[in-house]
């Protein structure tokens, strides 16, 4: 009996351990990943409403081709107003992992939002999954200060209690999830930081993702981001082209780069209040092509789901394709340059999705769209310095398992190419 007991009480301490785990796990981290994905759902649906009022309002005053400009104006204009200043969400979530509380004071948080708001509205090339990332984030803080307050006046709350990066992952995963209608992939972008995912940050993130992404599906249906009719097959020569697509998408990516920073080195002369007007005038000129070639395509504006669904299609020459991405890349370089804020995850993906498929339209591989896809999960994976994460994006929201093998190829090298031109 007595040799029993060295492992009796370390079992029970693990026991009491996990059950505390648990606790909070079901009792905090779901009803948080509930919450954020019904906020993020409502936000989703009303920004949705918003762009086409907004684009119907610019219509009937024919200032439709200068939307971007006034809503790059405005953000700026709210920023250096409000006292908010250059926001740059990648810098708030790295704060946020050394001080939560310093990274989301509710009062700047809520400003941001309309600063995001502003600048995807109106028509500015950014995705929604950076603000959909930070306001989940900004949420679960707000959720921790409130159940820290409850577990100061209440005892049973007090065993409940976590901490407040935990809440701020979770709230962000619970975010993506919704936004990209991929759970895995939402906690996996929660979760990572620095290209490092620790199980003490993944658990809480794959819970409340997965049960925002109920409440989402539950409202919205469970189609994927980019549902594909025809079933992809992976053949042996396709990790040639996949393995060539990524040194062109690393090429790519490194340009967006050095386009980006030209831009903040030109653009950091002028004064926030006006460089957002600089900006949008450049935005306004390089939306001329898509109005008077491209049917009103929206290739310089938001995220870019509505250019990749056109490349997609397969209807998209070469060098279409190519005047695409470039168009893209130094809208979406200028847009941030110049004072924008949102994600630039979605933007990314569009633009590999441009140099997929011109390799799509020059290889004639017989299965449309198969390089698009690769390609756009290789840019967005260089530009984002992360491996796995796109290459389990693309699964996800194109429930095609074919794609796996070759993303992983085509990511490695892009990665591989921007890592070196980065040093």
């Amino acid at each position: 009996m007595a040799a029993l007991t060295p492992d009796l009480l370390p079992r029970r301490f693990q026991q009491l351990r996990l059950l505390a785990h648990t606790r909070r796990l079901v009792f905090v981290v779901m009803p948080l990943g509930a919450l954020i994905g019904l906020l993020v759902t409502a936000a989703l649906a009303g920004l949705g409403r918003l762009e086409p009022l907004i684009a119907g309002w610019g219509s009937r005053t024919h200032l439709v081709i200068v939307l971007p400009a006034i809503g790059l104006f405005l953000t700026t204009a709210w920023l250096s107003i409000s006292g908010i200043g250059e926001v740059s969400l990648v810098r708030d979530l790295d704060v946020a992992h050394g001080a939560p509380h310093a990274a989301f004071p509710f009062r700047k948080s809520m400003g941001k939002v309309l600063a995001c708001v502003l600048t995807i509205g109106f028509g500015g090339s950014a995705g929604v999954e950076g603000p959909g990332k930070w306001l989940g984030a900004a949420l679960g803080l707000q959720y921790h200060r409130v159940s820290r307050w409850l577990s100061r006046r209440v005892s049973p709350f007090r065993r409940l209690h976590a901490h407040p990066l935990v809440m701020v992952e979770a709230g962000a995963a619970a975010a993506l999830s919704a936004v990209f209608r991929a759970p895995l992939s939402g906690a996996l972008m929660a979760a990572e930081h620095h290209g490092q995912i620790t199980p003490g940050a993944l658990i809480p993130c794959v819970v409340a993702s997965a049960t925002g992404y109920v409440i989402f599906s539950s409202l919205m249906g469970t189609l994927p981001l980019f549902p594909q009719a025809r079933l992809y097959r992976l053949h042996p020569p396709d990790l040639a082209w996949a393995f060539l697509l990524g040194i062109a998408v690393g090429i790519g990516a490194n340009a967006y780069f050095r386009v980006r920073r030209l831009f903040q080195a030109l653009l950091a002369r002028i004064p926030l209040l006006w460089r957002g007007l600089v900006g949008g005038v450049g935005l306004t000129l390089l939306l001329l092509p898509a109005r008077c070639f491209w049917g009103g395509l929206p290739v310089t504006e938001g995220g870019g789901l509505e250019l990749v669904r056109h490349l997609l299609a397969g209807e998209a020459l070469p060098f279409q394709a190519g005047l695409f991405l470039a168009l893209k890349l130094v809208a979406t370089a200028l847009t941030f340059a110049a004072g924008g804020v949102g994600g630039q995850w979605l933007p990314s993906f569009a633009m590999g999705a441009a140099i997929g498929a011109a390799f799509d339209a020059l290889l004639g591989v017989g299965q449309p769209g198969y390089l698009t896809l690769v390609g756009a999960a290789a840019f967005a994976g260089a530009t984002h310095e992360s491996l796995l994460v796109p290459v389990v994006f693309l699964a996800e929201t194109t429930a095609q398992a074919a794609l796996v093998v070759p993303a992983l190829v085509g990511s490695t090298v892009a990665y591989l190419l921007v890592r070196e031109g980065q040093a």
